[in-house]
């Protein structure tokens, strides 16, 4: 048995029309995996599934807010329909409110909560029969850096989720880890993707970002779908409940 690749296995991806999400469908896909990759855009999910279709790959895109019970629903149904069991989740869906903190209002902390971990968590539980079907089942939780230690220019109520998320992470692999499922997440730091284009485009704050950072620059995405592919292979087979950093050593350091 190679433990290397991901032959054989099945799985998820929310949120994979750019950025980590689309990088982690294409990591799976190079290794093996069969994977159904969802988000809101058609016309970004369309594009990549010919890209991937073109490969040779066995990708399937489907359009679905995931917001929306309904279409959670529609995502389980799906899968069952194409596998009949699931080896691999990958929650990346995330949004954010970008106000002060005192601006921030009850609703506002509600939709973050909702989307970033709400989400994910009832994912997770539509998906579990499907999961414990799968082989050495793995769930892959995207969270942040911030969720773990303090980072400026992002907002308390993305990193309370993101916080919530990596709780849900360590609960999980406790209670499904009988069931032979694991459940990991990963951490990123500033990675550069569209969701923080707005923070990279001012070069005194990547200026900052780079000195604060060991490895002395912002991440790619595809860095991130590395970690999150291995944590899925067959390689990581004990590990479970971690609550991974992907930051180049920030979060050793901190903004000094």
């Amino acid at each position: 048995m190679n433990h290397w690749n991901l032959k054989g296995k099945t799985a998820i991806v929310t949120g994979a029309s750019k950025g980590i999400g689309l990088a982690t469908t294409e990591e799976l896909l190079r290794h093996g995996a069969e994977v159904l990759f969802l988000a809101r855009s058609e016309a970004l999910i369309r594009e990549a599934e010919e890209g991937f279709k073109a490969k040779g790959w066995k990708a399937y895109g489907l359009i679905a807010d995931i917001a929306e019970e309904s279409q959670r629903e529609a995502v389980v149904k799906k899968a069952e329909q194409l596998w009949g069991r699931l080896d691999i989740l990958v929650n990346n869906v995330g949004t954010n409110v970008r106000k002060p903190t005192l601006e921030a209002t009850a609703q506002d902390l509600q939709h973050v909560m909702d989307i970033n971990v709400g989400t994910a968590f009832d994912l997770c539980l539509r998906l579990y029969p499907l999961l414990q079907k799968g082989t050495q089942s793995s769930i892959i939780n995207v969270a942040s850096i911030a969720s773990l230690t303090g980072v400026m220019w992002t907002t308390a109520i993305y990193a309370m989720s993101k916080a919530a998320m990596n709780r849900m992470t360590q609960y999980l692999a406790v209670e499904w880890g009988r069931d032979g499922i694991r459940v990991n997440s990963v951490n990123p730091w500033f990675i550069n993707t569209a969701r923080v284009e707005r923070v990279l485009k001012d070069a005194e704050k990547v200026r900052q970002i780079d000195e604060a950072t060991p490895l002395g620059r912002v991440g790619e995405p595809e860095e991130v779908a590395r970690t999150i592919a291995f944590l899925a292979m067959p390689a990581a087979s004990y590990l479970t409940g971690l609550t991974l950093p992907v930051d180049g050593g920030f979060s050793q350091v901190g903004i000094r």
